[in-house]
């Protein structure tokens, strides 16, 4: 797998505000990994999110996921909002959206950049690791459904 230095940089920087960006002090949010499958590409993938409440039960989730097709790399930087439905269980169930930024690296054959609109939702275990599962329908030139399986803490 060949990441080009532009990706690399792209990703170092989605990461870090991922991870850090959009916290503020008085609103504290979670931290998420997940992995799972790009489907259209045939590519497994891992990622990071950040998510924090912004109003209620609207919460940002800015995310970065990298997948590993067959030939060269496949990035995206997203930001999505979730709308936690409310819940007196131990199940948690989300839906939203967003919009994402797509960098495919064809290995020798040049780089595609599209931006898209990013439809999700979720189901996920209340608990102090909690597991979740996560369908995102992503339309940024093909249709890309993702699945992916994930770790919130």
């Amino acid at each position: 797998m060949r990441v080009s230095r532009m990706g690399l940089r792209l990703g170092v920087v989605a990461l870090a505000w991922a991870v850090g960006g959009p916290a503020s002090p008085v609103a504290a949010g979670d931290v998420s990994v997940r992995g799972g499958a790009y489907t259209d590409a045939e590519a497994a993938f891992v990622g990071i999110e950040y998510r924090t409440a912004v109003s209620g039960r609207l919460h940002a989730a800015p995310n970065f996921e990298i997948a590993f097709p067959s030939n060269g790399s496949l990035f995206s930087f997203n930001g999505d909002l979730h709308y936690v439905f409310p819940s007196k269980g131990k199940l948690s169930g989300w839906a939203g959206g967003g919009l994402g930024l797509y960098v495919r690296d064809h290995e020798g054959e040049g780089q595609d950049t599209s931006v898209g609109a990013n439809f999700l939702g979720g189901l996920g275990l209340r608990s102090d690791l909690q597991p979740y599962l996560q369908l995102k329908i992503a339309v940024a030139g093909d249709t890309e459904v993702v699945l992916g399986f994930g770790l919130r803490f």
